[in-house]
C-alpha cells in the first residue's frame, strides 16, 4: 500500500492509490510547516467521519497529494454506508460539520463531497474518474485513505 513517486508534473501517476492515513500524513503532511496544516485538517475531518461508524471509503486529491511545497487545497470524497443520508442531520455537530459542505469548507478549509453506497460501483467509478483530472484536465492519481487499524 505504499504511495508511488510523483511524476515530473508533480502529480501521482493516474489511478487510485490506497495508503494508510499514517502513511499519507508522513508522505504529504510532514515535509514542511505549510504541509502540516492540511495534514492536520485531513485528520480532523476523517476522525469525526470515522466515528459515525458508517464511513466506508475516503478519497483525497488536490495539491496536498502532489510534490508542491506549498499546497493550496485539499479535496475529499467520503463514501458512507447506505442510509446515512437519512440520519446525518441528527449527528452531533463535531460529526455533522464534516458532511455540511460549506461548514466543512470553513472549519477544515477542505471541499468535502460525500454520497452513500446506494450510488453503486459504476457511479462511484465515474466520480473517481472526474477527480482524477486536474483543473487543467491533466490525468493524475488520487489517494484512497485507509484508516489505521
Amino acid at each position: 500500500m505504499s504511495l508511488p513517486a510523483t511524476l515530473s508534473n508533480g502529480f501521482l501517476p493516474p489511478g487510485v492509490h490506497a495508503a494508510r492515513l499514517h502513511d499519507v500524513i508522513t508522505r504529504f503532511g510532514v515535509p514542511n510547516p505549510r504541509r502540516q496544516e492540511p495534514g492536520s485538517r485531513l485528520q480532523g475531518l476523517l476522525g469525526p467521519a470515522q466515528s459515525t461508524g458508517r464511513r466506508r471509503r475516503a478519497f483525497i486529491w488536490g495539491s496536498f497529494v502532489t510534490d508542491k511545497p506549498f499546497p493550496r487545497d485539499l479535496d475529499g470524497f467520503l463514501l458512507m454506508q447506505e442510509g446515512f443520508d437519512q440520519v446525518f442531520g441528527q449527528l452531533p455537530h463535531p460529526q455533522r460539520n464534516v458532511f455540511e459542505h460549506e461548514r466543512a469548507r470553513l472549519l477544515f478549509e477542505t471541499d468535502v463531497f460525500w454520497a452513500t453506497e446506494a450510488i453503486g460501483a459504476d457511479e462511484l467509478n465515474a466520480w473517481l474518474s472526474v477527480y482524477q483530472l486536474s483543473r487543467d484536465m491533466v490525468e493524475r492519481g488520487i489517494v484512497e485513505v485507509i484508516l489505521n487499524d
